[in-house]
């Protein structure tokens, strides 16, 4: 496996090349996909297993409970969430993600405990990204068989996947989703049907994601009229729902979002944690006003540059560096696309580089998590789960363990390591288009 991870890809056909042609290969042996399967199905039950043993089978994650009640309750975000025990916050999800989000959380809730079954179901999304992910990687000639197993084992042992599904399970493995779609049909170039796809991603994903919209248009062959076709029914549709609530319920979710400014794992919270105490609404306004200048500018020097892949992944990179709420796991909206490109790279060493700042990010994202909720535990009254975990963190670390100082450093590595693969999707990427092949992706980006 690892003379795969050293070997460069230069032969049979471009490392450029995005063919929508399948390989047409047969594979000896087992399937590609059935040992990272393995290691994900064991890593993630076993982690699992770790925290419910450590926390005496108590909750630690605040979000799991939110999470599981809007599942158990699919049509909350329609009506008068607050009146459901649902905050500005919660209530600003897209509407049709609970429904969507259930399909594979509901069935384990239904059969198993709350800590187990909501787990369960991450872990059921985190398989389906896992093939997801190997159905791209097919569709790419330029990457080998040897590299596929490495880069889906890559993501199986990833500290922000397991973490996502054991520690604090979350959604954004299945967020990941629409990434990977919005990025297929684009390198398809199937630019009148995306605004399908952008819809969806509004009803049932996230609206961080709408920001994909900016390098695809750049990508399509007239810029302003898709990024106009793709967004302006997702606007109305943000607009009338919260017309809507506001009217009927007194509600005003998507600009109702509150901030914590300090607790997130950006740029803003690293500033406002080391005194500059600037006003969470300015933070709000000014950090989606920056990411947009950022993509925008990127995108449009990139466009032509990298490949499609690279460019949607840097952006990402961009949004997470520089929206005012990023917390931990978001980065698996792009990790899998991530992943598409390191296996596309060239050079062994920028390969390998990836695979670390992926999993550095991933140990410094859980770190400032644990950090911050140890504290917090031990200073504030919280949950019995927290408690055990912070009790059990104090006796290994001691009283007089600087918790914040961590936090930051933690803070500073993940905010390193986006910005460093940023440079490292640019160089690689540029490294791509100089080996691309006529047919591919590159070439339909150059013209």
């Amino acid at each position: 496996m690892s003379n795969n991870f050293l070997v460069n890809n230069h032969s049979e056909s471009s490392p450029g090349s995005d063919s929508t042609r399948e390989t047409k290969r047969l594979q000896p042996g087992t399937p590609i996909w059935l040992i990272p399967l393995v290691l994900l199905v064991i890593i993630g039950i076993g982690a699992t297993w770790f925290v419910f043993t450590l926390s005496h089978g108590r909750e630690i994650a605040d979000d799991a409970g939110h999470l599981t009640a809007l599942v158990r309750d699919p049509l909350a975000l329609w009506g008068d969430y607050s009146a459901r025990g649902f905050s500005e916050n919660w209530g600003s999800f897209p509407p049709l993600f609970p429904p969507f989000f259930g399909i594979f959380v509901m069935p384990w809730l239904r059969v198993l405990p709350d800590f187990w079954g909501f787990r369960m179901g991450v872990l059921s999304w985190t398989i389906v990204v896992l093939f997801a992910l190997w159905l791209v990687m097919n569709r790419i000639e330029s990457i080998k068989p040897g590299q596929k197993r490495l880069f889906l084992s890559v993501f199986a042992l990833a500290p922000s996947v397991w973490g996502a599904v054991a520690l604090i399970p979350q959604e954004e493995i299945y967020v990941s989703l629409f990434v990977l779609f919005l990025y297929t049909m684009a390198r398809k170039g199937k630019w009148q049907h995306m605004i399908w796809v952008f819809a969806l991603t509004a009803l049932a994903g996230k609206y961080f994601l709408l920001i994909l919209a900016i390098p695809a248009a750049f990508l399509s062959p007239k810029p302003l009229k898709y990024f106009l076709l793709w967004t302006l029914p997702a606007a109305t549709f943000l607009f009338a729902h919260i017309i809507y609530h506001r009217i009927l319920f007194g509600l005003t979710p998507v600009l109702g979002h509150s901030i914590d400014p300090g607790s997130s794992l950006s740029i803003w919270a690293l500033v406002y944690n080391l005194g500059l105490k600037l006003h969470p609404q300015f933070i709000k306004i000014a950090s989606v006003v920056l990411t947009a200048c950022l993509v925008s500018l990127f995108a449009w020097k990139a466009r032509r540059k990298i490949p499609d892949s690279f460019l949607m992944a840097g952006v990402l990179y961009i949004t997470l560096l520089s929206i005012s709420i990023t917390f931990p796991a978001y980065v698996l909206w792009v990790l899998p696309l991530t992943l598409v490109c390191a296996a596309r790279m060239i050079g062994r060493l920028e390969r390998a580089l990836a695979v670390i700042l992926i999993f550095v990010w991933g140990g410094a994202e859980w770190g400032e998590n644990l950090f911050r909720g140890v504290s917090l535990a031990l200073n504030t009254e919280r949950g019995a789960g927290k408690a055990d975990l912070a009790a059990f963190m104090e006796g290994v670390l001691g009283e007089r363990f600087p918790y914040f100082f961590f936090q930051m450093l933690c803070v500073i590595l993940v905010i390193l390591c986006g910005i460093s693969m940023l440079i490292l999707l640019w160089k690689s990427g540029r490294k791509v288009m100089t080996h691309a092949s006529p047919y591919g992706e590159e070439a339909r980006s150059r013209r």
